[in-house]
């Protein structure tokens, strides 16, 4: 940053806004790029060329590389420099409503809220503590409860009559449907369980070692995430001829099971 960026933040620190205890204690300052480089043990070019891309992506308004807010960049005036170190950290969302034995959410008295369960990481026992495989028992046995007790028929529950199919994502059955898919010349079906709402399956039409369109046939990844890469990115590897193409941001699970899934019916193409 430079030293409007650090007069913000000692303004921040006064006005009891900082979050980070001893930020500014922590900073490393400056005179130039130059100099900043060799306390850093980063390559004074790389640097150059990082604030010099910087100011001019803020100059210009329009961030090509991370499509940040023009609001938020402002250009790094001549003056001292300051940099600090930053390192990687878990962002957890376990937490949530109380639950019994039986995967029934409980109020705050603790009685069980009619028809209401839930499993996993929301309302883990293991609070304050990473769901990174030590409490996949936990998502498992709560998912089986929670899943046989909703749908135990209850005498306080109202006759319900579907008039249409309800959605559902089921991978035994739903699998089953792969089969019936048809298939034109040049036209071969990939799919993989990687992508983070499970199965996708593609249609790639493929000849000529071109490929020529990629439709996605089946996918379950999150509004507004994984289903923008899902939207965008065959148009991209269709213009590319390849699926070594840049990951869609916020995305970059769903972006590799697609190019997975593509991969995998080009081989087919290729057998």
């Amino acid at each position: 940053m430079d030293e409007v960026q650090k007069e913000k933040v000692e303004a921040a620190e006064k006005e009891g806004k900082l979050r980070y205890p001893n930020f500014l204690k922590k900073l490393v300052s400056a005179n130039n790029v130059q100099e900043l480089a060799e306390k850093l043990v980063v390559p004074a070019n790389k640097l150059k060329m990082t604030i010099a891309k910087f100011n001019d992506f803020a100059n210009s308004g329009n961030d090509i590389e991370f499509s940040r807010s023009p609001e938020n960049m402002t250009a790094f005036k001549p003056g001292q420099l300051f940099a600090i170190k930053l390192a990687p950290a878990i962002l957890n969302t376990q937490g949530g409503p109380r639950r019994n034995e039986n995967a029934e959410i409980v109020d705050w008295s603790n009685k069980p809220i009619p028809h209401l369960y839930g499993a996993g990481e929301l309302g883990g026992i293991c609070i304050n503590r990473y769901q990174g495989g030590g409490n996949l028992a936990e998502c498992l046995i709560f998912g089986k409860l929670a899943g046989q007790n909703a749908a135990t028929p209850k005498s306080d529950t109202d006759e319900v009559i579907i008039t249409k199919p309800l959605p559902r994502i089921n991978d035994l059955v739903d699998g089953e449907k792969n089969q019936n898919i048809e298939l034109g010349p040049n036209q071969y079906l990939g799919s993989t369980e990687a992508g983070i709402g499970g199965k996708i399956v593609v249609r790639v039409t493929y000849s000529d070692q071109k490929i020529k369109n990629v439709e996605v046939l089946e996918s379950h990844e999150t509004e507004g995430i994984g289903a923008r890469a899902i939207k965008e990115l065959p148009k991209t590897i269709v213009e590319n001829n390849s699926t070594d193409v840049d990951a869609v941001s916020g995305a970059s699970t769903t972006t590799r099971a697609l190019k997975e899934a593509v991969n995998q019916a080009i081989k087919k193409a290729d057998k």
